[in-house]
């Protein structure tokens, strides 16, 4: 993220409302809007240029993270369509990964499925001075506290 947010982590709870016609589709904060939370912790920061967050969307809208960051006032690196193009020097591309999901499995239990970060990503991690471990506090889901 661009940026540090005010609060370490937290939840935020902002309702979305679509905007745009086809092909320029966005969210937009609205409190007409559907309901969307999403939880979220910092894992480090690069001065108070970035910042590594860790976010859990607890509803499933659609940009919902890409436009609660913007709400935080820290847009995704690389996201041009919720407010930041990037900063001077750094890679390109946008700086979102699913690191980690969890799903209920028809048979009981879940299923839990982590992707090794991308080629963007780890270029991002690396400019920024991220070790992209998922050992650091707060870097993967079991670090959040049921909601």
């Amino acid at each position: 993220m661009v940026g540090r947010p005010a609060l370490a982590d937290g939840i935020i709870d902002q309702p979305l409302a679509k905007q745009g016609g086809a092909g320029r589709e966005r969210v937009e904060p609205d409190e007409a809007g559907r309901s969307a939370r999403t939880a979220y912790r910092t894992v480090a920061r690069a001065g108070k240029i970035a910042s590594w967050l860790a976010m859990q969307p607890l509803t499933g809208r659609t940009h919902q993270l890409r436009a609660h960051c913007a709400v935080l006032g820290t847009p995704i690196l690389g996201d041009r369509k919720y407010g930041e193009h990037g900063l001077s020097g750094a890679p390109e591309g946008l700086m979102l990964h699913a690191r980690e999901i969890r799903l209920p499995h028809p048979d009981g239990g879940e299923l839990a499925v982590t992707a090794p970060l991308s080629k963007t990503m780890r270029a991002g991690f690396a400019w920024l001075g991220f070790e992209p471990d998922a050992s650091l506090p707060g870097a993967t889901l079991a670090d959040f506290e049921p909601v």
